[in-house]
């Protein structure tokens, strides 16, 4: 269950709710009972953003695989323009 918090939560005592970010991991802020920001400590951004770069380089190294597997297999065509995608 996410840690929880309202705009007016942030207005009245900002503090509390950035302790609770730091101590307890990410706030989901709502405004109107829905979900608007998310306040993360540096510590959780870090680890966030590093997962998200690690995820994006899987992506790339698997796509490099198959563009490969595919050139050697001769399923690869030269396109001489957009048009001949369709």
């Amino acid at each position: 269950m996410p840690n929880i918090a309202t705009t007016n939560d942030i207005q009245r005592s900002y503090r509390k709710v950035f302790d609770k970010a730091k101590k307890k991991g990410p706030v989901v802020i709502m405004t109107n009972n829905k979900p608007d920001v998310v306040i993360l400590s540096p510590k959780d951004f870090d680890r966030w953003y590093m997962t998200r770069e690690e995820w994006e380089m899987k992506e790339a190294l698997e796509a490099v695989r198959i563009y490969k597997k595919e050139k050697r297999e001769g399923k690869l065509k030269e396109l001489k323009s957009l048009a001949n995608i369709l």
